[in-house]
């Protein structure tokens, strides 16, 4: 008999962890997963499971719908970018997924600061917008993320 309830209280215990580890990602969207608070890897939508009480969700990020206001100084008044970008392929996006949007305003402002340099503001805010979304899609593309749309306004 102490044989008998050693194995049924080993299968209950088991499937109480498996159960637990269990996490639902909904379509479009994707977990990041943290172990002792370092990123350790991204949950793709579906039934995925995580080790419990060593993995932790970070955080929930959606792979579209993404919006960032970009204040930006050009040669004369003050103007601002409005960037909207996707996130393509979370897997090669891996840890910065936690901060996704402050890598992509710091990779405008990089790029704001590199078209500067050619002049591009002289061409009109359309030709800017065109320039800054093609000069920060260079830069993010080996990330799996992608600017869809740029608006430049003035002050």
């Amino acid at each position: 008999m102490n044989v008998f309830t050693f194995l049924l209280a080993s299968v209950v215990v088991l499937a109480t962890v498996a159960v637990a580890g269990l996490r639902h990602v909904p379509q479009g969207q994707v977990f990041t997963v943290h172990r002792f608070g370092r990123y350790r890897r991204t949950l793709g939508p579906g039934l995925r499971w995580v080790l419990p009480g060593f993995d932790r969700i970070g955080h929930h990020v959606s792979l579209i719908g993404h919006h960032v206001a970009v204040p930006m100084a050009l040669n004369g008044p003050a103007a601002s970018a409005d960037l909207y970008y996707q996130i393509l392929d979370p897997t090669r996006t891996g840890a910065v997924l936690d901060d996704v949007d402050a890598l992509i305003q710091q990779q405008t402002h990089d790029a704001l600061q590199a078209l500067h340099g050619q002049n591009a503001p002289d061409k009109g805010m359309v030709a800017l917008a065109e320039s800054l979304k093609h000069e920060v899609n260079r830069r993010i593309n080996a990330l799996g993320l992608r600017v869809i749309r740029c608006a430049v306004y003035p002050g």
